[in-house]
């Protein structure tokens, strides 16, 4: 008899939790059918299948697959594995390599026509699905109401699907904003001024200078929403998938594809004052704004203030280089970091480390014999706690059966038993969802020598880049590169201190997909490297 693994999916769009356990149970049948014995079952929960990423099931599958553990792939039907074509031909080819079959309700055992003609309709019906959300979507707008989304200063009205009204409260927050921006004050200083008087902010806890000036092209910003002057303009930006990660981006659209109507009732800027803040945006950014340039260096994106954890930006240079800082205290004063960093200092200092850390492996293995004394502990912890949860749950179906079997014997009237049976059933509910979300016990690991060895010439190459300061990084070497380091923290300074920061980072490169959910934490203060507790 063929072991048989069962995967089941529903997606955001279907919104049914039951739809998991109902694919499963059918698949269970179907295995019987076809002399199969289901061994394991994999599955996600709301997850769009216009992608791979982000779908942990589907990953535990391909890894179970290439173990060996199963022989045959159970699915209600192929577009429960995969609704991109690319991606359900991927899937077909890895397991086909292992020898392993797919075979679906809906279908049968499927070969490489039907991966193809399933693909397409898949991604045919999904793209098709796309579309009609977005002609429904323009009729909403063009009877006159809000398709979606939620503005500052406005809240839906009760009962009456897509209509908005005004929050007075924020209203006068907005109109002091502009207000504030036409009488020549800077967005950073109306941010400080509202986050000091506790303002409540669109998003988050704290006001930033880009949330009020926003971007022209996409509407946003709180100087930039038509909106406020009684304009509705939709469909700005459309959404698309990034396939190389799996992320929903936005790209702009052509303005002749906006849809504009008029909103007077929704005004919360008078005409005057929104045009004369408009003025003056136009006079200091749009073509008359200064070009700013960029450069994409080896630690853009991953140097994090270690105060907030807000992003460091170049703020400014003189001859020792350019020089970082927190962007939220830039932004809005929300953050106590005033300290001003050279990136480069911080980019060699990273290096130095590395270097000294990879040139003497016993320090990478003293991580790994705390990563695996760590992880005893807690799946000792886990058990325990599983232990208790499962005893909890015989407990409850056991009460349950005993109401249903003194509902039977008419023991019980039916009321007393409606009004007992549905918290226990809830109790139950609750205890099975806990214990099948509970992540599977962590594996012992072992590190990759080649992998670890790689590594460590790269470091040594990005070593030399840095030494003849070059700032384009090939693309190679930065792959590699963030792949172990993840973000690096830098602690507050005031002149003339010395940097401190941490090196967070993934060991999944240099040991294996196991510690793709494992941090490593390297403190580096001066001249000493430590090793942490881990926080597992």
């Amino acid at each position: 008899m063929k072991r048989a693994a069962v995967y089941a999916r529903y997606s955001t769009d279907l919104q049914n939790d039951r739809s998991v356990e109902d694919q499963i149970s059918l698949c269970k049948s179907h295995a019987e059918r076809i002399g199969a014995e289901v061994v394991t079952e994999y599955f996600d929960r709301a997850m769009s299948g216009a992608s791979m990423f982000g779908r942990q099931g589907l990953a535990q599958m391909i890894q179970a697959a290439e173990r060996g553990e199963f022989q045959v792939l159970i699915a209600e039907a192929p577009d429960r594995i995969s609704r991109d074509i690319a991606d359900l031909a991927h899937v077909h080819k890895t397991l086909k390599f292992r020898g392993i079959e797919i075979n679906c309700i809906n279908g049968g055992e499927i070969d490489t026509v039907q991966v193809g003609m399933y693909g397409v309709i898949g991604q045919m019906q999904r793209e098709e699905g796309a579309k009609k959300t977005k002609r429904g979507m323009l009729g909403v707008v063009r009877s006159g109401r809000n398709a979606g989304g939620k503005s500052y200063g406005y809240e839906p009205l009760p009962g009456q699907k897509g209509e908005l009204r005004i929050v007075e409260a924020e209203a006068e927050i907005i109109r002091r904003v502009f207000q504030l921006y036409a009488d020549g004050m800077s967005p950073r200083a109306i941010a400080g001024i509202l986050n000091r008087e506790g303002a409540p902010a669109p998003r988050g806890r704290q006001w930033n200078a880009s949330t009020i000036n926003g971007n022209e092209k996409r509407g946003h910003g709180i100087l930039r929403n038509p909106l406020y002057n009684g304009q509705r303009i939709w469909n700005r930006v459309r959404m698309i998938k990034d396939p190389s990660t799996g992320r929903r981006v936005s790209r702009e659209n052509d303005p002749s594809e906006y849809e504009v109507s008029d909103a007077t009732h929704l005004r919360i800027v008078p005409e005057e004052l929104f045009q004369a803040a408009r003025d003056r945006k136009g006079s200091v950014g749009g073509v008359n704004r200064k070009p700013s340039l960029r450069s994409k260096r080896l630690l853009t994106g991953i140097l994090r203030c270690a105060s907030c954890g807000g992003a460091l930006t170049t703020t400014s240079a003189d001859r020792s280089g350019p020089r970082i800082m927190c962007s939220r205290y830039r932004e809005s004063g929300d953050c106590e970091n005033s300290g001003r960093y050279y990136v480069e200092k911080i980019e060699r200092d990273v290096i130095n480390r590395l270097r000294n850390m990879f040139a003497d492996t016993s320090v990478i293995d003293a991580y790994v014999a705390e990563y695996q004394a760590e992880s005893k502990r807690i799946a000792m912890e886990r058990r325990s706690d599983r232990a208790k949860k499962e005893a909890a749950l015989a407990d409850v179906l056991g009460r349950i059966a005993r109401i249903v079997d003194q509902l039977s014997r008419e023991l019980i009237e039916e009321e007393d038993a409606a009004s007992i049976l549905p918290p226990l059933r809830a109790q139950r509910d609750a205890l099975k969802a806990d214990l099948a979300a509970e992540e599977p016990p962590t594996k012992i690991i072992e590190m990759k020598p080649k992998a670890v060895e790689k590594f460590r010439q790269e470091i040594e190459g990005l070593a030399e880049l840095l030494k003849n300061k070059t700032d384009d990084v090939p693309l190679e070497f930065s792959k590699s590169f963030r792949e172990v380091v993840s973000a690096i923290l830098v602690e507050p300074r005031k002149a003339g201190e010395e940097y401190r920061y941490e090196i967070k980072g993934w060991l999944s490169a240099l040991a294996g997909p196991d510690l793709s959910a494992v941090s490593a934490n390297l403190m580096v203060a001066g001249g000493r490297v430590e090793l942490p507790t881990l926080g597992l």
